[in-house]
């Protein structure tokens, strides 16, 4: 009998699923279990102990949900948050004939819309700026929850204070000091929000979350033939990237994070391991869809997607994947229209009157958004090097993913199993490098923000390619110690950001205490 603890897994091959692969050995699946189990522990801990809102940001998704739930309208003028939040846009709640400048796409949203869009009086609404979508979807999630309970969604549950000693000076005699017995007129409250959204949460992130590791483990296991390379993989994939940090907020970012993993771990199934059911291809179509629906400019992965399997398997594509990636699409063009009587996603009118109203926080933007405006917007160079390996550089913050780069060449020129997704890994991260580089609307790093949040969606491409990039570990002792080294930077920057996610990162921080870096505060 082998001991368990010694065999590498490359002495013999048994049936997965079907596929042929390496066995896992019991030090790798105890490691496993404790990995997995402790990030999703130690993230549902910190999720329950984060404020359930924290920043502009997400309290602009939570507008939504209120509005939609407790006015049923997607106008969140009355909402008792919005004051809160600066992502937010102020728009008539009546639609103009299109001119006879006019496109198409216009002519078209405006036949679609109802008749009572565009007779009576205009009147001008607060509008959360982001894509209605993931909110609708909440809103629908807790709407029974809510009509069971009856409990509105702003309801302060209030508690009475205890009488205690307050400290006070006497007054005509400085210095002298006296203990007087008082009860705080202010109640101590408690808001009912919470528990209708932390579970939201938890649902969103924290499930998802230990899915994805299960199935990286998987994936480990058919590509990471070396113990270094699937152990330092895993705890990476745990602990070592800002979707562990930002599992605590409601954001689309870890949302379509792992919807591209779990995209891409099905196209993988399909594409090299000869997994062709149906509901493979479901998933690769839906996720990916869903994926573009939470980043738009992920729609390119979509694409890549639809391109790649229509070419090696039309029918399965065209029956499966198309369908179930028009399901996301679809829903998220509805809730578009439904909300502002248009397709076109309101981020395209950053920089109009509909973010600039008279007052609007975008009319003098401060710290990271004051490079927003097109006079004070950074040279390409300068904001490319920040975003690699600047103060928010996927790099210099995370240089795990240095391998990632290292392992996706080595899969491309031995051409393995992995080759087609390095390629796409590739493709993609080129791409959106270049696309928030010439961006002229989205030159502020995301805004206060732990890293950098608009490209926190490939992570899981970057840690599909992360084996290859990390084998050298088993031989040399030097690259055991580089990545070694560089997984200890990522983690102490998830580390760092994991008290506030809508905060500056420590590179950041270091510049501008040392007035390196000037920021307009």
């Amino acid at each position: 009998m082998s001991n368990p603890d010694t065999d590498s897994g490359a002495e013999k091959m048994v049936l997965i699923d079907g596929q042929e692969t390496h066995p896992r050995p019991e030090s790798r699946r105890f490691l496993a279990l404790i990995v997995i189990g402790v990030a999703t522990a130690m993230s549902l801990g910190a999720t329950l102990k984060m404020p359930t809102q924290l920043e502009a940001n997400d309290i602009s998704r939570w507008c939504t949900v209120w509005s939609l739930l407790e006015r049923g309208t997607y106008a969140i003028d009355d909402c008792p948050w919005q004051a809160k939040t600066q992502d937010k846009v102020k728009k008539a709640n009546k639609l103009e004939p299109p001119g006879p400048s006019a496109g198409a796409l216009k002519t078209v949203e405006y036949r679609l819309a109802p008749q009572d869009w565009k007779e009576g009086v205009a009147v001008e609404h607060f509008y959360s700026s982001k894509p209605p979508l993931l909110p609708t979807l909440i809103a629908g999630i807790l709407y029974p929850i809510r009509k069971a309970l009856g409990i509105p969604l702003e309801k302060l549950i209030e508690q009475p204070r205890q009488p205690r000693n307050v400290q006070k000076n006497v007054e005509g005699e400085p210095g002298k000091t006296i203990f007087v017995l008082e009860t705080p007129k202010e109640t101590a409250k408690w808001p009912a929000y919470v528990f209708y959204f932390k579970p939201i949460i938890v649902l969103l992130n924290i499930m998802p979350m230990l899915v994805f590791l299960i199935l990286y483990a998987r994936h480990l296991d058919r590509v990471a033939l070396g113990d270094w390379s699937w152990y330092l993989s895993l705890v990476t994939a745990a602990f070592g990237t800002y979707l562990f940090v930002f599992n605590q907020t409601l954001n689309n970012h870890t949302v379509a994070a792992a919807s591209g993993f779990f995209a891409i771990y099905a196209f993988q199934r399909i594409w090299a391991d000869e997994q062709r059911s149906p509901w493979m291809f479901c998933a690769s179509g839906f996720f990916g869809g869903f994926c573009a629906c939470n980043e738009l400019p992920a729609a390119l992965f979509g694409l890549i997607l639809f391109a790649l399997l229509l070419v090696r398997f039309p029918s399965p594509t065209l029956k499966f994947f198309v369908p179930a990636a028009a399901l996301p699409v679809a829903a998220f063009l509805a809730t578009q229209f439904l909300a502002f009587g248009q397709f076109r996603p309101v981020y395209e009118e950053f920089g109009t009157k509909s973010y600039e109203y008279e007052g609007s926080y975008w009319t003098t933007p401060l710290e990271m958004d004051w490079f927003n405006k097109p006079e004070n917007q950074e040279p390409y160079p300068t904001y490319l090097f920040h975003m690699m390996l600047g103060h928010h550089g996927v790099f210099s913050l995370t240089p795990i993913f240095l391998f990632s780069l290292l392992g996706a060449g080595r899969e491309v020129i031995r051409r393995s199993r992995l080759s087609t997704v390095s390629w796409i890994t590739i493709l993609l991260t080129i791409a959106m490098f270049a696309f928030y580089t010439w961006n002229p609307k989205a030159r502020n790093y995301g805004g206060s923000t732990q890293g950098l949040r608009w490209l926190f969606w490939l992570i899981p491409f970057w840690l599909f390619v992360l084996p290859a990039g990390l084998e050298p570990g088993e031989r040399s002792r030097f690259a055991r110690w580089a990545s070694l080294i560089a997984l200890m930077i990522s983690v102490f920057s998830a580390g760092y950001a994991l008290r506030s996610p809508w905060s500056h990162p420590w590179m950041l921080d270091i510049l501008e205490h040392l007035d390196l870096y000037n920021l307009k505060r």
